[in-house]
């Protein structure tokens, strides 16, 4: 893996890394190559559709690194691809991608990752279980992390270098858009792959992934492609 001269911001407590960054980007300041905001502790970190992330201070970590941004949605697939390489290293559990871009273990959440556009750039934040043992009983099926994957404990610095390093080299080969091979690569990883899905209210089979980065789904009437709102799998989350 490429390593990369990191420029880390470590913060102790924050609303949320991804805010943080985007008022770096706003100030006008000039932002040093590779920085990564981390924070022990966010008390409004958020996922996708707006959902409040879960932080355990000191057992998760929270972090949020830019890249310049030229358009293109399939960005959020490279992303996951990079977090799931590194998340993969520490573990010997199978890691699966959630499309578009949690990462799970036996069909339990480990990572979520929230892209958001800002002044050219695309903000990625990352929220992962790292350390935690417990989780609040609202998420308690459906969580897990990397202790409970291993028994073991892991440093949230190193964890924060070897992710933020795996996803800018993924990015920086492939110009921040997804090739063949790397879709080739995410529909290998992808769980909704062949599996019963609900996305508004409608229940279909996911069948692919296409080149734009969405989920392609047959539903009992058409075929669609799905690129925005919440899509369910059946027996998972």
């Amino acid at each position: 893996m490429t390593q990369f001269p990191l420029n880390i911001i470590q913060l102790d407590t924050i609303d949320s890394t991804n805010n943080y960054m985007k008022a770096l980007l706003k100030s006008g300041e000039p932002l040093k190559p590779y920085t990564v905001v981390c924070a022990r502790e966010q008390t409004a970190g958020r996922g996708r559709q707006q959902r409040a992330w879960h932080t355990e201070k000191q057992n998760s970590l929270c972090m949020s690194l830019c890249v310049p941004f030229e358009g293109s949605p399939s960005i959020t697939l490279l992303c996951a691809l990079g977090v799931h390489k590194a998340l993969q290293h520490f573990c010997h559990t199978p890691l699966e991608i959630k499309w578009p871009n949690d990462i799970i273990a036996h069909n339990r959440k480990l990572c979520g990752i929230l892209t958001e556009g800002v002044n050219g750039y695309a903000v990625i934040g990352i929220g992962i279980n790292i350390n935690n043992k417990v989780f609040p009983s609202d998420i308690a099926h459906k969580a897990t992390s990397l202790h409970l994957l291993t028994g073991d404990a892991f440093s949230l610095e190193e964890t924060a270098e070897k992710v933020a390093c795996s996803v800018f080299e993924i990015l920086e080969a492939h110009h921040g858009k997804a090739d063949e091979s790397t879709l080739r690569l995410y529909r290998n990883l992808c769980a909704n792959i062949g599996r019963k899905v609900v996305w508004q209210e409608k229940s279909g089979v996911a069948t692919d992934i296409d080149p734009d980065g969405s989920l392609v789904v047959s539903f009992a009437d058409k075929e669609e492609k799905i690129s925005f709102g919440e899509v369910t799998i059946t027996d998972i989350y």
